[in-house]
């Protein structure tokens, strides 16, 4: 049997990333032959809640040449190989994985903020409209899809009396939204930050103060929430057969839209669509690759994404099966931020004159629901350590776009399709 994976990408920052394809947008009108079985009124027992701090720890890192100022590049990197067979402490891996790399980037580009020029991988600089360009979409976290989609994106970073902060450095990561608290740093204050900014939906810090000194943590957060444009009904979910990477197939509940006129794409290694959230401006890019997707690569995905952009897309009519998602992974960014040379023993002297900095703790924690209604993502990326530390073309009938295979799923806007939100889905029912 062939091996079958999806790709499911939900991007969301303008200006980011840019659609380079020249395609004239066409639309055309189709009639579908698809007819749906009759639904059955049993009751779904509840699901259970998410405890994101009982998840293992994920540490798989895979290192990927290339402008690391680049949001695909980070989140690819991130989600590491799909063909992994252990995680962390040999732990089982998980077969799907949801990252935020505007978080990712968000924490990388302040602590680098606080370095000396040409120490790090990355210009700051470049990073910083990641973080700030949300603003459209401000509001309160919302634990449920939203009829205006909402973006809540915070940040702050905690330091302890015997850190003193430079004024320069304090007036810098202003520009990025981030304010400097001074006070103790315990484990309920952390947790309670995380529990207020996320809404509940991430509800304990990644930061364990238990694990050695700890004077300085950055923490941000960002929670999404939005419903679809077109609804799936939930009388069409249904048991429906996907093929994981290895051959076996399982049963999965699949949504279904029988008919819509969305842009989509069936080209150039993939099927693909794009569903649109109620403002038109942010969209999920559901993206399942003809190959293997060990094979994908950051730009193959990135072009993928570019011809399903405004307004270069192709419309047309297609039927659309999604799972449904609920995705939850605890990353470790330690061996991200090494690998741009900002972890374990360093220097950062915009930041403070208490140099050398040691960071030792690096988590990112992310969720993603994803139903008939809508999506909600949210992700908490905090940062820790201890500053002073010793040295060291269109048919003529619907295209599916059917999601039952390993696909990647991106959150992002229309225009860009740069990823707030990237998963991974090898196994819904998982």
């Amino acid at each position: 049997m062939n091996r079958r994976r999806f790709l499911a990408l939900f991007a969301l920052t303008p200006g980011l990333a840019t659609c380079t394809t020249s395609k004239t947008p066409t639309t055309t009108t189709m009639t579908p032959t698809f007819s749906f079985p009759t639904p059955t009124n049993t009751p779904e027992p509840p699901e259970p809640p998410i405890v994101l701090a009982d998840d293992a720890l994920n540490g798989d890192f895979t290192p990927i040449d290339g402008d690391q100022s680049d949001l695909m590049t980070i989140g690819f990197s991130l989600l590491g190989s799909p063909n992994t067979t252990a995680g962390s402490d040999n732990l089982p891996a998980k077969p799907n994985t949801v990252v935020s790399p505007v978080g990712a980037a968000a924490a990388a580009g302040v602590i680098a903020e606080g370095a000396a020029n040409g120490t790090t991988k990355i210009d700051p600089k470049q990073l910083q409209p990641a973080w700030t360009m949300w603003h459209p979409w401000a509001g309160p976290p919302a634990t449920t899809p939203q009829d205006i989609p909402v973006i809540a994106a915070v940040a702050r970073l905690l330091v302890t009396p015997e850190v003193p902060i430079k004024p320069a450095y304090r007036d810098t990561i202003a520009g990025w939204d981030v304010p400097i608290e001074t006070g103790a740093i315990t484990q309920e204050n952390l947790d309670d930050w995380v529990t207020k900014s996320t809404a509940g939906l991430v509800n304990k810090s990644g930061i364990d103060v238990t694990r050695g000194d700890i004077n300085f943590v950055l923490q941000n957060a960002i929670t999404f929430a939005a419903r679809w444009r077109e609804r799936f009904s939930i009388n069409k979910t249904r048991q429906s057969r996907f093929t994981k990477t290895t051959g076996e197939t399982i049963m999965v509940d699949m949504m279904w839209l029988s008919r819509i006129t969305a842009p989509y794409t069936v080209s150039d290694g993939w099927r693909g669509v794009r569903l649109d959230y109620t403002d038109g401006q942010l969209a999920a890019f559901v993206l399942i690759p003809d190959a293997d997707p060990g094979q994908v690569t950051p730009t193959m995905l990135k072009q993928a994404v570019s011809q399903l952009c405004r307004p270069n897309e192709t419309t047309g009519l297609v039927r659309v099966g999604l799972p449904k998602l609920r995705l939850t992974t605890k990353k470790d960014l330690i061996p991200f931020l090494q690998y741009l040379g900002l972890a374990g023993t360093i220097d950062l002297p915009t930041m403070t004159n208490v140099n050398p900095v040691d960071i030792t703790q690096a988590v990112q924690q992310a969720i993603m629901l994803v139903d008939e209604e809508g999506t909600v993502a949210s992700a908490v990326t905090e940062v820790g350590g201890l500053a002073g530390a010793a040295p060291g073309t269109i048919p003529e009938q619907p295209i599916d776009i059917i999601a039952d295979r390993p696909f990647y799923l991106v959150i992002g806007d229309v225009a860009t399709g740069t990823p707030l939100f990237l998963s991974r889905i090898s196994d819904p029912a998982a």
